[in-house]
Formats: structure tokens, C-alpha cells, sequence
């Protein structure tokens, strides 16, 4: 499975959005993690942003089995059940 991660800019993180990725590679050994970009083939794309304003651009990015915004640490749980599903 390929899963495309895009970070918002990071202005205002309200948590350690590297740590998401961290314990994404962690809990998907089997995964590509690559980095999102419009237009790239992707099962999965995550957009972390780190506050509720979610500015990050995500135009153009997408994945085959859908994407998931990220707006807070809590939300991972969700995001890991969505891709084990997949």
C-alpha cells in the first residue's frame, strides 16, 4: 500500500505531527510512506495539518481508496482503522 503524507505548514501546531507519521511506519511496517503531490498514484493520501484551521493545500492530491484530514493527534486511531481496513 502506498499512503502520500502532506504537512500543512506547520504555523500553529497544536501537536507533534511528525509523531503521527512516526507511528504510522510503526503500525503499517508494509506501507510506502512517500510524500503527497498533486497527481501522484496513491492508495491512501493523510493531510496533517496541525491546528483546526486546515489550511494546508490538498488540492490535487488523492488517493485510490480515499484521503483523511488530520487535524489532531486523536484523530490517528481513526486514520489506522481506516487503512487496515483497506
Amino acid at each position: 500500500m502506498k499512503i502520500g503524507i502532506k504537512y500543512c505548514g506547520g504555523c500553529n501546531p497544536r501537536y507533534d505531527r511528525t509523531d503521527i507519521v512516526r507511528r504510522l511506519r510503526g503500525d503499517m511496517p508494509g506501507a510506502e510512506i512517500v510524500s503527497a503531490v498533486p497527481g501522484a498514484e496513491l492508495d491512501y493520501a493523510v493531510i496533517v495539518c496541525g491546528c483546526t484551521s486546515a489550511c494546508a493545500d490538498a488540492d490535487g492530491i488523492t488517493g485510490k481508496h480515499g484521503r483523511m484530514l488530520l487535524t489532531s493527534g486523536d484523530a490517528y486511531e481513526e486514520l489506522l482503522e481506516r487503512l487496515k481496513q483497506l
